[in-house]
């Protein structure tokens, strides 16, 4: 169940991405997941809540793109350089770069505010114990929230790896 569920969830994120969420139709993910349309309902109720598991689902893959970033990495602005370049690079091919991006963010306010402030809280509390403070701590909750800022405000994927790298050079230590 949770294969076919997974399969159904990356079909939905590849239309989704590919045509915008309102251009999208179950039929649409159905097609694309190689299942049909009452396959879907068995496992969520309707569209929304289908994007809502891809909400979740694009969170872990973006903790996950980071994790692989920092393997052997070593020192702090290393580790925290690979980490945030990593976790906002993934976002930002998604959000900003991506032909649905603004769409998408919209849908994610309306449907994921609740999962997109736990996923801030959880990076947060990660670059935190990179940097050797409290998963609490301002630092991280500055870092984040420049780099945030940063991401939606920078064209191309050059750019923003640069900028980030400036932006932990000049804030840790």
């Amino acid at each position: 169940m949770a294969d076919k569920k997974t399969q159904i969830l990356k079909a939905a994120m590849r239309v989704v991405t590919a045509y915008g969420f309102k251009r999208t139709s179950m039929e649409d993910i159905a097609q694309e997941a190689g299942v049909s349309r009452p396959a879907i309902y068995q496992l969520f109720r309707n569209k929304d809540d289908v994007f809502l598991s891809c909400i979740d689902m694009v969170i872990e893959d973006a903790f996950a793109v980071a994790e692989v970033a920092i393997k052997g990495v070593t020192g702090t602005k290393a580790q925290v350089t690979a980490y945030l370049i990593a976790y906002m690079e993934f976002y930002h091919r998604l959000l900003v770069t991506g032909p649905h991006g603004r769409e998408l963010l919209d849908l994610n306010s309306r449907l994921g505010a609740g999962e997109t402030m736990d996923a801030q809280v959880r990076f947060v509390a990660e670059i935190n114990r990179m940097m050797g403070c409290a998963k609490d701590a301002e630092k991280g909750q500055i870092l984040t929230l420049a780099a945030s800022g940063i991401k939606y405000q920078t064209p191309d994927t050059v750019t923003l790896t640069a900028r980030l790298a400036t932006l932990v050079d000049r804030f840790v230590d």
